[in-house]
């Protein structure tokens, strides 16, 4: 979709009362010229009245609001499309499922809401400027044209041939863009790993000398090739663009009078109009490569909410969400569930998996078996590929996973933790507070305010906070994902022995990642996964 559709498709701006503008504007500042050049007549046989006084004060008037007025609703137009797009595009995001934003990746969607955006929001004001531009360059063309037809044939044709040549070097830039583009994702992919590997970076020199140099400095050279060669490029096109200033300008001077029988004060008036739309002409041409970066970043930014709306992608967003209440429930089953991961070809299933309320189970087995796979899809998080998940024999559809996902507080080994408890507008920051004593916190953060004081917390701390608000949730089922590893042995033990037994007795479900097999008898049942598959109850 063209970049200027797109704005005037998401904007609530009048469209039709800025391109008003821009032409008032840039015919304000056309006459202009029409103006300086009456007067310099004027004045040339001793003529000169106020006449011209007041109308070039008028145009100059006229110029200044209208300009004033475009640029201000251009940039006041961009930022409400930028605005709706993100927007938009973030409450898909959220309501898709975890496959999808996966596969998209992160680094692939903070560069499409943050640098993309980016550019377009930078590019409002040239490109209001540069249509501006060249609604006075055709006012200035056609000046020329009252002054002499062979000088509007000959400004007109070079305009023309100069204009095609140049946009024909732009498509090569666009290219260059797009790749720049994509470099430029690759890059904060690199980056992610530098910064969230840094601590086995840290321990390995080998490993961080390897990705260094075959990832993080590959890509910021490729990148750096692409800018380079896009750079050149541009320089190339600008200088290609002022000399065919002069060279209009030589033609005018020295190949007018041999063309046409012109008088001296039509060419002198011709060429005043060229030097007049030379600021003009290079404020369109230096604004083209700018539209090229916006419809480039544009189309990403459409790219990926058209893939939100795929229907791979957009199947649950879809439907509307059953308002029924699943917390009396009585056994949740997956029955002959598969998953597959598109991008790293791994699979789990075909497996059978039940769970009944107020159960407390274990799922052990190997790093890479598909527990925490297990544990994504039993808490609706991931959709099977095969199979279903059914409670209370009632297969969930798309409909149905909303309600179901609300019986879940779910903490995983990549867990985010939230400075504010979102979703609770009535805090019970008394029983918040017995829950901070009871896990040992109390010391190291508190809540005031509206959020917690203090998030800078070892792993172990991290998880016990977030079981803290998981707990003042209140959800009927608990979902860990090797939450007793980061802790120290004493609040291990405390977890399995009295916490858990307390999480039972008040009626919760449990379900737990552990390779703590000392503490298997914590649990009503035990299961183990083995590649991909429920192998055996232990």
């Amino acid at each position: 979709m063209k970049l200027l559709q797109l704005i005037k498709k998401e904007s609530s701006v009048s469209f039709r009362s800025l391109l008003i503008l821009t032409l008032v504007s840039g015919v304000a500042q056309g006459l202009i010229l029409a103006i300086i050049n009456g007067a310099a007549s004027a004045a040339a046989f001793e003529n000169l009245n106020f006449r011209y006084l007041v109308l070039f004060g008028l145009a100059i008037a006229i110029f200044i609001v209208a300009k004033q007025r475009v640029l201000a609703r251009s940039f006041i137009l961009t930022e409400e499309v930028i605005a709706r797009l993100r927007v938009r595009i973030g409450d898909k995001l959220r309501r898709s499922n975890l496959a999808v934003v996966e596969r998209i990746g992160k680094p692939q969607i903070e560069s499409r809401l943050t640098q993309d955006t980016l550019t377009v929001s930078q590019s409002a004001g040239e490109i209001a400027n540069a249509a501006q531009s060249a609604v006075m360059i055709a006012v200035c063309v056609l000046y020329i044209a009252t002054l002499s037809r062979t000088a509007f044939g000959i400004t007109l044709a070079l305009i023309a041939g100069g204009v095609s040549i140049y946009l024909r070097n732009q498509r090569k830039l666009d290219r260059e863009w797009q790749a720049g583009t994509r470099a430029e994702t690759e890059f904060l992919g690199s980056l992610a790993h530098l910064l969230d590997g840094f601590k086995e970076l840290k321990v390995h020199r080998a490993k961080s000398d390897d990705m260094f140099e075959r990832s993080y400095s590959r890509i910021v050279g490729e990148a750096r090739e692409i800018k380079v060669r896009t750079s050149l490029e541009y320089v190339s096109n600008f200088i290609f663009s002022q000399t065919f200033f002069y060279v209009l300008i030589a033609v005018l001077v020295f190949l007018l009078p041999v063309l046409s029988p012109a008088y001296a004060d039509v060419v002198m008036k011709a060429t005043a109009a060229v030097l007049f739309i030379v600021g003009p002409l290079s404020s369109l041409v230096g604004a083209i490569p700018v539209y090229a970066r916006s419809k480039v970043a544009m189309d990403n930014i459409v790219a990926l909410e058209s893939f939100l709306d795929s229907p791979a992608a957009a199947g649950e967003r879809q439907v509307e969400p059953a308002k029924v209440d699943f917390r009396g429930f009585s056994e949740i089953a997956l029955e002959g569930v598969s998953f597959r991961y598109a991008a790293e070809g791994f699979a789990v299933g075909p497996f059978d998996f039940r769970v009944k309320a107020g159960e407390v189970v274990f799922v052990v087995g190997g790093n890479g078996s598909g527990k925490s796979t297990l544990l994504k899809l039993f808490a609706g998080l991931y959709l099977p590929a095969a199979g279903s998940v059914q409670i209370d024999h009632l297969r969930l559809t798309p409909a149905l996973y909303p309600a179901y996902r609300e019986l879940f507080s779910v903490i995983f080994t990549d867990f985010h933790l939230f400075d504010r408890l979102y979703g609770a507008p009535q805090i019970d920051e008394k029983l918040l507070a017995k829950w901070l004593h009871r896990l040992e916190l109390d010391q190291k953060t508190a809540f005031e305010g509206g959020r917690f004081t203090n998030l800078d917390l070892s792993t172990g701390q991290r998880k016990r906070l977030a079981l803290a608000v998981a707990c003042l949730e209140d959800r009927p089922i608990l979902a860990l994902d090797e939450f007793a590893a980061d802790q120290d042995p004493g609040f291990r033990a405390y977890f399995y022995e009295k916490l858990l037994p307390e999480l039972k007795a008040a009626g919760k479900t449990v379900i737990a990642v552990t390779h703590d097999d000392r503490y298997f008898h914590c649990a009503d049942r035990v299961v183990k996964m083995e590649f991909g598959r429920i192998d055996t109850a232990v």
